[in-house]
């Protein structure tokens, strides 16, 4: 069931945390192409080679804070605990400061998955994720704001995020790729730039939507089949080792001592062998959220030359 938007507001000005992140950069073109006027809100500024569009004012975090005044929209491709901060920020400024009509917040299919995981540091990260859910709900209770939480899959789409990009290194590095026995385990692999789609079209939309929804890829493919994809991408033969898991345990963490601080742990390796499939029904009727099949190409693992075009209203 595809939404109705809001025709009312002309040139609506849009807090985008996370501006210079993999979902923020396919955002802004989409949001001036909805008429938006964007508060780019990044640690690093605009990205090097990024367009510099006329309707978007890139700011740090204090600057934002001055500048957000007038919001109406806060959408949230970065951290959570910042979007908190100007989420309640907006609630105890004076009267001369609009409070936010519509609130749309990424989390991580991770709160979920990651729960029950045997490494402290990950259960300790969802429980965090998790607890600035809560907040953010509770921040909005008995108010008029409007708050969607996202919760996606794997996201690649333009080498900034530290799964599907990292995989495609070691491809382009090694040619081959390790995996746990027969790597059967059911991924959901979606691109930035669909979420950046969905995300605006909550922003705009005027149904009533649920505080959280799960946002996935067009494919539901095992490990394997996910990293033979890859392979195709960077135009290289397939070439999967599979390894018996306490094999490739034993010889991630020799490596892990010798070569601390990759991000990657023995879970990792664990859920290799586990569906993590999450159904986004409701993204798909409510929002006609309708992502792409993973189809990787290798511009998918980098930073575009050419970053897209919007035509601004």
């Amino acid at each position: 069931m595809a939404t109705d938007t809001d025709q009312t507001i002309t040139h609506p000005v849009v807090l985008l945390t996370g501006a210079s992140s993999q979902i923020g950069i396919f955002a802004i073109p989409r949001l001036l192409a909805a008429g938006f006027r964007v508060l780019a809100v990044s640690r690093k500024g605009r990205p090097g080679g990024y367009p510099d569009f006329e309707q978007v004012l890139w700011l740090n975090e204090a600057e934002a804070i001055e500048a957000s005044t007038d919001c109406q929209y806060l959408l949230s491709a970065g951290p959570m605990e910042l979007a908190q901060k100007f989420l309640t920020g907006k609630q105890t400024r004076t009267n001369s400061a609009k409070p936010f009509k519509s609130v749309i917040i990424f989390s991580s299919s991770s709160v979920e998955s990651k729960q029950q995981s045997a490494n402290p540091a990950e259960r300790d990260q969802i429980q965090v994720m998790l607890e600035l859910e809560s907040k953010l709900k509770l921040i909005v209770q008995d108010k008029n704001i409007k708050l969607v939480i996202f919760r996606p899959t794997l996201i690649y789409g333009c080498g900034l995020d530290a799964n599907i990009s990292r995989l495609a290194a070691w491809i382009r590095r090694f040619g081959f790729m390790p995996v746990n026995g027969g790597a059967s385990g059911l991924r959901q692999p979606v691109h930035a730039d669909d979420l950046a789609a969905v995300a605006i079209t909550a922003l705009q939309s005027n149904e009533v939507l649920p505080r959280v929804l799960s946002v996935s890829g067009g494919d539901t493919l095992s490990y394997a089949d996910m990293v033979a994809r890859i392979f195709v991408a960077m135009d290289k033969p397939v070439r999967l080792v599979s390894l018996p898991q306490w094999l490739f345990v034993f010889l991630l963490n020799i490596t892990n001592i010798f070569k601390p601080g990759n991000g990657v742990n023995s879970e990792m390796v664990r859920r290799q062998l586990l569906d993590l499939v999450f159904d986004d029904s409701q993204a798909r009727e409510l929002l006609d959220y309708k992502p792409r099949s993973f189809d990787p190409h290798v511009e998918d693992f980098s930073l575009p030359v050419q970053f897209p075009k919007a035509n601004q209203a």
